[in-house]
């Protein structure tokens, strides 16, 4: 046997791609993580504490307002990343657990289709439809566990033994992020196409998988109970979403055109539309039961939020992935195709972009000069530091993306008006808060209420609401900083040069 045998194929490209663009784009995304400052806040608060953290210590809004803190696990592990490697480890690490959930994916979309280039095709496209929601937060764990649950469910036709894993798999799910509540959706649908079945064939084997699947379902519904809330958990997760999408937070309105998210959405609509139409018509690879299902589960949440839309398109990657391999099969020659010289080149490129993602390597990896470096996080860490340094303490009133930052970075000694926990905060504070963006006439008395000390402004986003040139024109407001887009206004008698 020669050397060249050991070569890369064409498969080994196929199966490297899409794991490796998704490491690769998100190592390197210095993008603002709006979603992921009061998560590593709570987590440090949590291990500083020995205790979890039921209630606000960061707002001077809501002070001691009371919560179910349903993502605490997921705050620890990303508490503890950081302090092993910063900000650049949790990165990398979220860049691998995306990586590992699309490779999950593609492999999925194989088992059940037998063709890899559509396998591909489908991953390509799904991590395209993901990308506005793949930042650094606690649903990065629930996007690998919905991947893993549906390898788990498939596979248990053959080996049942597997249905003891979506119970553990939803304990855990519970603990780490409050959309854990998808995994029980597809287990649900699983078993309600084996009850079908069971009904309409009646026999002993249909019975008994439709037996074992009911069985793992209600396992799996006491497992997400081994949480600190129990049953509340529930009633949390939904009143968190019903509240976000009431106030208009992007990611809980309806697609749109204009987000790749929202024009993936779209776009897979008419695609499994017309593959079932397709397959009517040739009385060929009919839609299951379940497949059926899994489109009347997920579609309607697609349909009223854009956080929603992720589930929707990782349900759906192996129904399209298999329907078009019936449909439309090819052949595919990955597992017998030769070792070649542009394969062992492609696989060489893909792994030394992986590497010089890494941190300490980047500045060597000509494709990160391809994406400019985005300076926000700079500027508000820059921003936050003059406040701490220029205040003994002080209460500070910026947009609540930003807020969570300040959070981070500024307690005990600065406390923010708002942050990213909608779901904690009263009508009447929510509204003072919306008041104040917009520069409405009663801005000035609802900071007056609330005492604040500063305001730490975006330039861009609150000239557009209308807050900063009301401030520029106010006596009260002193501009003392600024760095890019970030500007720091003090009232005259907060100030205290240390």
């Amino acid at each position: 046997m020669t050397l060249r045998a050991f070569l890369p194929t064409d498969a080994w490209v196929r199966w490297l791609l899409v794991p490796a663009v998704a490491f690769i784009a998100l190592a390197g995304n210095t993008s603002y993580l709006a979603d992921f400052w009061h998560h590593l806040a709570r987590g440090r608060a949590i291990i500083e504490g020995g205790r979890l953290l039921d209630h606000d210590i960061f707002t001077c809004t809501v002070a001691g307002q009371p919560f179910q803190d349903v993502n605490w696990l997921s705050q620890i592990v990303y508490y503890h990343l950081f302090e092993l490697g910063g900000l650049a480890l949790v990165r990398v690490v979220n860049a691998a657990i995306v990586a590992l959930t699309l490779f999950w994916l593609v492999a999925l979309c194989k088992r059940v289709s037998d063709s890899l280039p559509v396998s591909l095709g489908i991953g390509i496209a799904v991590f395209l439809g993901l990308w506005d929601v793949l930042t650094i937060r606690p649903q990065t764990f629930s996007l690998l566990l919905f991947v893993a649950m549906y390898d788990v469910l498939g596979r248990s036709e053959r080996r049942p033994g597997l249905l003891v894993v979506p119970p553990l798999l939803m304990a855990l799910w519970a603990n780490l992020h409050g959309a854990f509540p998808a995994g029980l959706m597809l287990l649900g649908c699983w078993w309600l196409a084996a009850l079908w079945v069971a009904l309409a064939e009646r026999t002993a084997t249909h019975c008994r998988r439709a037996r074992r699947l009911g069985l793992c379902l209600a396992a799996a519904i006491l497992a997400t109970l081994a949480n600190p809330y129990g049953w509340g958990i529930y009633l949390y997760v939904a009143q968190t979403s019903n509240l976000a999408a009431a106030r208009g937070i992007d990611e809980w309105l309806r697609p749109e055109f204009n987000q790749l998210i929202g024009l993936a959405y779209f776009v897979s609509l008419p695609i499994v539309v017309g593959l079932v139409v397709v397959a009517w018509k040739k009385k060929t690879a009919l839609p299951t039961v379940r497949e059926l299902l899994l489109v009347c589960c997920f579609l309607p949440l697609a349909c009223g939020s854009v956080r929603m839309v992720a589930w929707w398109l990782l349900a759906m990657a192996p129904f399209l992935a298999r329907r078009i391999a019936l449909l439309w099969p090819a052949t595919d020659n990955s597992t017998t195709l030769k070792p070649n010289r542009g394969a062992s080149i492609s696989v060489v490129a893909l792994g030394l972009a992986m590497v010089f993602s890494l941190p300490g390597l980047q500045r060597f990896n000509p494709l990160m000069r391809l994406r400019p470096i985005d300076p926000t996080t700079a500027q508000v860490h820059d921003a936050q530091e003059f406040l701490a340094g220029h205040l003994d303490a002080g209460r500070v009133f910026s947009r609540f993306e930003w807020g969570e930052y300040v959070s981070w970075a500024g307690h005990p000694r600065l406390k923010v008006f708002l942050d990213g926990r909608i779901e904690i905060y009263p009508d009447a504070v929510w509204q003072a808060y919306a008041d104040v963006t917009c520069g409405q006439p009663n801005w000035q008395a609802v900071l007056d209420d609330y005492h604040i000390d500063a305001l730490l402004l975006d330039v861009n986003y609150h000239r557009w609401t209308g807050l900063l040139p009301q401030v520029e024109q106010s006596p009260h407001w002193q501009r003392r900083h600024q760095v890019g887009n970030a500007v720091v206004f003090v009232r005259g008698e907060a100030l205290a040069q240390k």
